[in-house]
């Protein structure tokens, strides 16, 4: 898969691009479902899929009070992407000036001279332009002029309900981490580096690693069973169960994310991790001492083995 970083730098190898826009936060079944259109259309035509995206969010320039908390960072994206075997990715770097470029300029500059599209696939609910002043059907208008074909999809359902970044978000936030997972296809995850907390878990016994984590959604506080990746993605697995919150019975303050992993014994000072959340065992508590917490971190990895089978 090509990476372009914007329009200005994109390459269309004189075959068609078959293109498809949006944040793709995530990269969930519904997103899969237009990588899979995009790719078996662009097979068809000789062309090539293509997916336009922006970083970052627009929301962080338009409205940045409103911008939601981002599943995945532009890298995770960029990865599941490729999993997707999409053609290429062009990476538009949203500015206050792209914000304002009329909508009926950003079919005919951007999408038809830039991207050199054949066909365009979006949702039903698609806006573009200043003032999210586009739709589905000025697309088709202006489209029909710059030399591309617009296919508008279907929602995507999941018992019932339509897949969307939102609702997986909500989900999240909520602590239905397995639930999430379904419409993801895959675990919430978020990776980072280890580094040196309070040494508190090492004292009671019981050592954690302490996850620098980049500004990606953090589900709600609680204890999670989970597998972590060490190393990357080609790292190996571990079961493992985590902690997200304050440490109330220590009366800190911080959201920290911490993880124990099963079975395992060693060093991940400085090392990149990849936590994937697969159920919440618990809420958050504040325990009367040590002892209790202790007992119940105990309880905590028994359940964690039965949800994880280990």
């Amino acid at each position: 898969m090509e990476v372009f970083e914007g329009v200005d730098a994109f390459d269309p190898e004189d075959s068609p691009s078959v293109l498809s826009i949006g944040n793709f936060d995530g990269v969930h079944l519904a997103h899969r479902e237009i990588c899979r259109f995009i790719n078996q259309e662009a097979s068809r035509r000789g062309g090539r899929s293509v997916i336009f995206t922006f970083e970052p969010h627009p929301l962080s320039v338009v409205a940045p009070e409103r911008r939601p908390p981002l599943m995945t960072t532009l890298e995770e994206k960029l990865s599941r992407l490729e999993a997707q075997n999409v053609g290429a990715v062009v990476v538009e770097k949203f500015t206050p000036d792209l914000a304002q470029t009329e909508a009926r300029d950003f079919v005919r500059r951007i999408i038809g001279d830039g991207l050199k599209a054949s066909l365009v696939a979006v949702g039903f609910n698609f806006r573009f332009g200043k003032g999210r002043a586009g739709n589905v059907e000025l697309l088709q208008e202006v489209g029909a002029g710059a030399g591309f074909e617009t296919h508008v999809l279907e929602p995507y359902m999941y018992e019932g309900r339509r897949v969307s970044s939102t609702e997986i978000r909500k989900l999240l936030l909520g602590g239905e981490v397995d639930e999430a997972a379904r419409r993801l296809g895959q675990h919430h995850l978020i990776e980072g580096k280890v580094v040196r907390g309070d040494g508190r878990g090492r004292q009671i016994g019981i050592p954690t690693a302490n996850v620098d984590y980049p500004p990606v959604l953090i589900p709600e506080n609680g204890v999670y069973a989970c597998q972590v990746q060490i190393d990357g993605r080609e790292g190996p697995r571990y079961p493992a169960v985590t902690n997200i919150g304050k440490r109330p019975t220590f009366d800190k303050k911080e959201v920290t994310l911490e993880t124990h992993l099963l079975d395992w014994d060693g060093d991940l000072y400085g090392k990149s991790i990849r936590v994937e959340f697969v159920s919440r065992l618990r809420e958050e508590k504040k325990f009367s001492g040590p002892e209790e917490l202790v007992r119940q971190i105990h309880l905590d990895i028994e359940n964690g083995r039965k949800k994880l089978s280990v």
